[in-house]
């Protein structure tokens, strides 16, 4: 287990598609959550669909085809002139190897030239993985950090595959990530890592999945690596981490619930609705969004590699709004 500076979550905006393309999901979460000049949304908790902005519970919209929100060609001026330090996207389904979806992605957002930005692939574990590596770069350079997580995996999958064809959806989110540095209180991670080919995707797909193999690897060596993760997290915290909220990557309900359930979290857990299936490493931060509430939390992602993630980070007060926990 490592442990850091307290990463905080200060914000996450979430980009349904449909088909669309992972630029334009990208950018729309990015700009919801980080605000402009011409729609200044902040950090309330958005809902961003294929053809609205769904704002907290006031449910008003604003079409994305919307001249005063392009989102092709024209850039976004920011309303802080230093919004960010670092631009991560986490993803596996950049349809050009380069450039970079995260160096697009800062220029669109007119950051400077010296800001890092870069791609993590590390497909269902991704999250956490982003969340380490932008807790580091926010410590390290005194700023807050994009990560972007998403993939538009609708044309990866062979739809006359029984294991995959219903099984994936297209999804994006930003998180604006800070981190508190050498404070009282840290964050923890873990990582699993080996190599399988039970999930696995060549560069022009389709995505191939061996379903028992992979339910297999998550009952077993999954649940065992989460459990051990969080009897030393809570003990290195000094909480029990399973009264935390639970946010795992949401491969599928059954599968989910049911580690949730091994794991003690079963009231913990937080779960997006069943009919958006599975969109990606994503998932997390889409729960988070969804169902998420200030304080500490556990997110765990698992899969393709075969790989696993964990992590105990901080949901800043007034990211979704709502009392702490």
């Amino acid at each position: 287990m490592i442990s850091t500076g307290e990463v905080v979550i200060e914000g996450i905006a979430v980009a349904q598609g449909h088909g669309e393309l992972l630029f334009e999901l990208a950018l729309g979460a990015s700009r919801v959550v980080l605000g402009s000049d011409r729609v200044n949304l902040g950090s309330d908790r958005v809902g961003l669909g294929s053809d609205r902005v769904v704002l907290g519970s006031d449910r008003s919209n604003l079409s994305l085809n919307d001249p005063k929100l392009p989102l092709n060609d024209s850039k976004m001026t920011l309303n802080d002139p230093n919004p960010v330090s670092a631009v991560i996207a986490a993803t596996f389904s950049n349809p050009d190897r380069f450039p970079s979806l995260a160096v697009r992605l800062a220029s669109a957002l007119s950051l400077p030239a010296s800001t890092p930005a870069f791609d993590i692939q590390m497909a269902c574990s991704a999250y956490p993985y982003a969340l380490y590596v932008a807790g580091k770069l926010a410590a390290d350079l005194g700023g807050k950090v994009l990560v972007v997580d998403g993939d538009v995996q609708s044309p990866l999958v062979d739809a006359s595959d029984h294991a995959t064809g219903g099984i994936f959806s297209d999804a994006c989110t930003a998180t604006v990530v800070s981190c508190r540095g050498a404070s009282a209180a840290h964050s923890c991670f873990d990582f699993l890592s080996r190599h399988d080919e039970a999930l696995s995707c060549t560069a022009q797909g389709p995505i191939k999945m061996d379903g028992f193999a992979v339910f297999s690897f998550v009952a077993t060596e999954v649940s065992k690596f989460l459990s051990s993760f969080l009897d030393e997290a809570g003990k290195a915290g000094g909480f029990d981490a399973r009264s935390l909220q639970f946010a795992p990557h949401q491969a599928n309900p059954y599968m989910v619930r049911r580690l949730a359930e091994e794991l003690g979290l079963k009231d913990r857990l937080l779960a997006i609705p069943d009919e958006i299936k599975n969109p990606g490493s994503c998932s997390i931060p889409m729960a988070l969004a969804m169902k998420g509430r200030p304080g500490l939390a556990v997110v765990a992602g698992f899969g393709a590699g075969y790989s696993a993630s964990a992590a105990v980070v901080r949901i800043a007060q007034g990211a979704f709004g709502g009392p702490a926990q």
